[in-house]
């Protein structure tokens, strides 16, 4: 398969599948490093605050989902992404050790971009399954992606 320029995108495309198992060792880890707060680190913190376990931080679930989303698009025959112009994202659930997540991303919207005439702006709506087909994690993104280079004369 062939990179996809905008052009080869369209609002109501999909891609993803891509899958990720929480490791409880790696996550514990993170946490440690980047976001120590007790309920991401201890059973006993996140059993007192009502998860029933310790939870994986936002930073740690949003780069697993950052990981999925990069091989979601290669798997999908590669995307001419130029740079990531913004993103909104939301945790509805927690995500713990041992989930299995999926990654599934829903092209909402396929347009030129206003300022560069070499490319244009997608904006996709993906989200994070559990192994219960719960949503853990959604953004909607904006990306900046390449149009279709005129062939050579």
């Amino acid at each position: 398969m062939s990179l996809k320029y905008l052009e080869d995108l369209k609002a109501g495309d999909s891609f993803g599948g891509q899958r990720y198992a929480v490791d409880r060792d790696e996550m514990i880890e993170f946490a440690r490093k980047w976001d120590p707060r007790p309920i991401h680190v201890d059973d006993e913190a996140g059993r007192a605050a009502g998860f029933g376990c310790a939870i994986a931080s936002g930073a740690y679930t949003t780069a697993i989902f950052t990981r999925l989303a990069l091989a979601s698009r290669e798997a999908d025959g590669g995307h001419a992404v130029i740079a990531g112009l913004g993103a909104s994202m939301a945790l509805p659930r927690p995500v713990r050790a041992g989930d299995e997540l999926e990654f599934r991303a829903e092209i909402l919207e396929a347009r030129p971009s206003q300022s560069r005439p070499d490319a244009g702006v997608l904006t996709m709506r993906a989200r994070l399954h559990d192994q219960h087909g719960e949503i853990v994690y959604e953004s909607t993104t904006s990306t900046l992606v390449a149009r279709r280079p005129e062939p050579a004369r």
